[in-house]
């Protein structure tokens, strides 16, 4: 099983969601995770890590942050604090940040990176913005269109 996980990397050292997606996902913080405990750190898992320190939402793009913090703002998120996305191309949503940043301190904790923990950092900060007025997380943000947003059980638990 984990020699069919090693061969399903793509070049880039990110995991597709799907076998023979050419495309990264959520799927490589899982990954490094699997790899990380049965084999510890090898050259896979540090493109993996590699890969996870680049890939990042699309609010993390100069143009998107623009139109976050002037013209789209009903949102109501810092886009300079950006985590992962589900997918490539779309924006940060809190489970794959989480997944990711769990995979990323586990390869810390092994290999040191300055940049795997400016990423963390970033990853975290996103978290905290995004946190919902009463606590708690739903897939991404905490107010849209000026109205708080309940939390969401998968990404925490509701009080």
């Amino acid at each position: 099983m984990i020699r069919d996980l090693i061969h399903w990397q793509n070049q880039d050292g990110s995991w597709p969601a799907l076998v023979g997606d050419p495309d990264g996902s959520w799927a490589t913080a899982l990954a490094v995770l699997t790899l990380s405990i049965n084999n510890g750190i090898s050259p896979t898992v540090e493109r993996a890590a590699h890969s996870l320190i680049e890939h990042h939402g699309r609010e993390a793009h100069w143009l998107w942050r623009g139109k976050f913090k002037l013209v789209d703002t009903q949102a109501q998120f810092d886009p300079d604090k950006y985590g992962w996305p589900w997918l490539p191309g779309a924006s940060s949503w809190v489970i794959p940040t989480a997944f990711a940043l769990v995979a990323l301190k586990q390869f810390v904790s092994c290999t040191p990176s300055e940049a795997a923990r400016q990423r963390i950092r970033t990853g975290v900060e996103m978290l905290f913005d995004r946190t919902r007025v009463g606590g708690g997380w739903n897939a991404g943000n905490r107010i849209v269109y000026g109205a708080p947003l309940a939390s969401h059980i998968e990404p925490t638990r509701s009080r």
